[in-house]
């Protein structure tokens, strides 16, 4: 249950997206008020239905749905701009809501009329209550909203085209549903009119379905990016299904837009079980993690990921952290030699000479030859900050000592407080490349 809620405590909350799915649910339930009170103003509860008004109702209540679950599509990437992408997503979550919604309408109503009967509720030709109780016709009201809800975050977890997610969408909408449903009769008996209790009820289970699917998202979500510099600075992205990739074109689930350096399709992250590997697809501009340019590489929490003038963060939950570990462990519990082997690589790579940023990474220095730092991404250990030149300095291996030498940068190289062109450096000196510092260790 902690590991479930951490997300409402650890920063990690994508509340950009939650505002947008909220205010989409929103502004379709209000929408959908206007076909719904179309057909139900001046009827009262208990009054007969004719074969045309049931029709009718059920129309209404499919072109609600289908705003509502388009709208909360549409936002999916929790973009303003009207591409179409957005289009697309709109007509697929509005269709697949709709048609979801005669069958969670004619559900809803069976079960609603259930309850009443069976609470014995009761009305005169008027309208008025003659037997039963308020209490029976809220819980009819709350179980048939919810089962409303739930179908219609089904619609909305279906037109992601990821499978997990209709399961996720169903939750939120039966929440949503749910409070919608709690509300309905509330208003209903304060204001004294249908109208405004209907407008309330569609609006609420609207902001409250595209709430709780969102949350419910959040809460179970796996892995996910978030952007740390470039244009969307602050931009989250979940990793969701099988493969996620990431680039300029409009379809990609992590879109990278307004740089011309990030090709169109960049790179793809793959899930394959617990873990997750990342592959480059740029011909020319690489991909790179933790200043390195990679093919394909393992994603661990908190790698950084270079694409074009974007370094993005990788997450991982760490219930899945947990469970890739297990599987690490598992895989190599039969062979302890080849564990052994590794773990002495990953000391010796971890006592080799290198850099220390300041959130504790590690960036190995070449033995061979010079190890370029700089922001362009041809460098050995890339810098993304707004202070590094492209091409910042260079350390090398001379006479068994290590070398830090300027590259004529705009903003200076510094050893201590001293600004440098050339100077040797020694274990656990400060070095810091215009305003991002480092620790060297031999």
């Amino acid at each position: 249950m902690n590991s479930l809620l951490s997300p409402l405590f650890d920063g990690s909350l994508n509340r950009r997206e939650l505002a947008f799915k909220a205010l989409a649910g929103l502004t379709g339930g209000a929408i959908g008020w206007i076909p719904i009170e179309i057909v139900n103003n001046g009827h009262h509860l208990g009054e007969p239905l004719t074969t045309a008004q049931q029709v009718a109702g059920f129309i209404a209540s499919a072109l609600a749905a289908g705003m509502i679950g388009g709208l909360i599509t549409a936002v999916e990437a929790a973009e303003l701009r009207i591409s179409p992408q957005t289009k697309s997503r709109f007509v697929r979550g509005f269709v697949l809501c709709a048609v979801l919604s005669l069958v969670a309408t004619w559900l809803s109503n069976y079960a609603f009329n259930g309850i009443l009967v069976a609470g014995g509720v009761a009305f005169n030709p008027s309208g008025e209550l003659i037997s039963g109780s308020i209490a029976t016709i809220v819980f009819g009201r709350i179980v048939g909203w919810a089962i409303d809800g739930a179908l219609l975050g089904a619609g909305v977890g279906l037109s992601t085209l990821v499978l997990e997610n209709v399961v996720k969408g169903s939750i939120g909408g039966l929440a949503g549903g749910a409070v919608g449903g709690i509300f309905f009769d509330l208003i209903g008996s304060i204001t004294g009119a249908g109208a405004q209790s209907r407008f309330f009820g569609e609006a609420a289970i609207g902001l409250a379905i595209g709430l709780l699917i969102g949350l419910v998202h959040e809460l179970t979500k796996s892995a996910w990016v978030t952007i740390q510099q470039g244009r969307l600075k602050g931009r989250q992205y979940r990793i969701e299904g099988a493969r996620a990739t990431l680039g300029r074109a409009e379809e990609n689930p992590v879109g990278l837009f307004g740089d011309p350096s990030v090709q169109m399709r960049h790179a793809v992250i793959e899930r394959k079980g617990a873990d997750y590997v990342i592959r480059n697809l740029a011909v020319q501009d690489g991909t790179f993690v933790n200043g390195r340019r990679i093919e394909t590489v393992d994603l661990h929490d908190n790698d950084r990921i270079g694409i074009g003038g974007y370094e993005l963060t990788f997450h991982l939950r760490q219930t899945s952290a947990a469970a890739r570990e297990q599987v690490s462990l598992a895989a190599d519990r039969p062979n302890p030699a080849h564990v052994a082997t590794r773990l002495a690589g990953e000391r010796a790579q971890a006592e080799g000479p290198c850099l220390i940023d300041a959130d504790g990474r590690r960036y190995a220095i070449r033995a061979g030859a010079p190890t370029r730092l700089g922001r362009a991404l041809d460098n050995d250990i890339v810098v993304a900050h707004s202070s590094v030149s492209r091409h910042h300095a260079s350390i090398e291996a001379a006479n068994g000592a290590f070398e830090l030498k300027d590259l004529n940068s705009q903003n200076g190289t510094f050893v201590g407080s001293q600004r440098i062109t050339q100077a040797r450096i020694s274990d656990g000196d400060a070095i810091r490349l215009g305003q991002a510092p480092f620790t060297f260790r031999a």
